[in-house]
């Protein structure tokens, strides 16, 4: 006799198969300079947790249906694990006609930004993002204040 899996087991692997289509686009989207704000990752994943719960049933039959879906599940729940830390080790090409997309992200984390950091841009990334990304007054101060700190003229 086995021991049954509990439900938030069936949750975790759902959220993350749920979220192996958003990394998976974000992956795509990195080429065409876009990608998906924190909050995006965060509805996905819930909605995978939630439906993980629901399927629980479903999925926890003997039938070779449900554990093929039970392998695919932990498939891809192992696809979005290696596919977030790639996002996370990736470098971001300052050089490109897009970068001033990137800037959102080296101010730091936020609902409305991409939850990947960018580390310390150099002193052009930063004139890029001062001349080119559409900063809030207190953000654009903020921005700066970091300029300053590393040692990059004002724009």
């Amino acid at each position: 006799m086995s021991k049954e899996p509990k439900v938030g087991v069936y949750r975790a692997v759902s959220a993350g198969a749920f979220l192996s289509g958003v990394v998976g686009l974000e992956l795509l989207l990195t080429f065409f300079c876009g990608g998906f704000p924190l909050i995006i990752y965060l509805l996905v994943g819930a909605l995978g947790a939630w439906f993980g719960g629901a399927f629980r049933d479903r999925l926890a039959a003997d039938s070779g249906g449900a554990r093929f879906l039970r392998v695919m599940g932990r498939v891809l729940a192992l696809f979005t694990m290696f596919g977030i830390i790639a996002l996370f080790a990736l470098p971001l090409n300052w050089d490109t006609k897009c970068s001033w997309r990137y800037c959102g992200r080296t101010m730091g984390p936020g609902l409305l930004v991409s939850p990947f950091l960018s580390g310390t841009p150099s002193c052009s990334a930063w004139h890029t993002c001062a001349n080119e990304y559409p900063f809030k007054p207190g953000e654009y101060r903020r921005m700066l204040r970091r300029m300053d700190r590393q040692g990059c003229h004002a724009p």
